[in-house]
């Protein structure tokens, strides 16, 4: 089962094929993505990595949480499951309104 993993912290200049050097050493990508700037096309320096599997995952965590390239320190984590914003909550009902004659 492939594991999604957010990485954030790297250098902005890093480009995809150093990332994908680094988390290859630990299993197998399936795929990477670097967040950029619509406007420049440049790094903002976090994206996701997709490994191949759970123990990959395990590894690079391990491993590359909290490494220092350059004067930045890069932090991978899982990718949060839950929904990216709260549901509304259904509105309480009103008491009816006394009619005053």
């Amino acid at each position: 089962m492939i594991s999604k993993l957010f990485v954030v912290g790297f250098p902005r200049e890093m480009q995809e094929t150093a990332l994908l050097e680094l988390f290859s050493l630990h299993g197998d990508v399936a795929a990477l993505n670097i967040v950029r700037d619509k406007t420049t096309g440049s790094s903002l320096g976090y994206g996701f990595v997709e490994m191949g599997d759970q123990m990959a995952a395990e590894r690079a965590i391990a491993a590359l949480n909290g490494l220092k390239i350059g004067d930045r320190t890069i932090g991978v984590r899982y990718v949060d499951k839950r929904p990216a914003f709260k549901a509304a909550e259904p509105l309480k009902k009103k008491r009816p309104r006394r009619q005053i004659s």
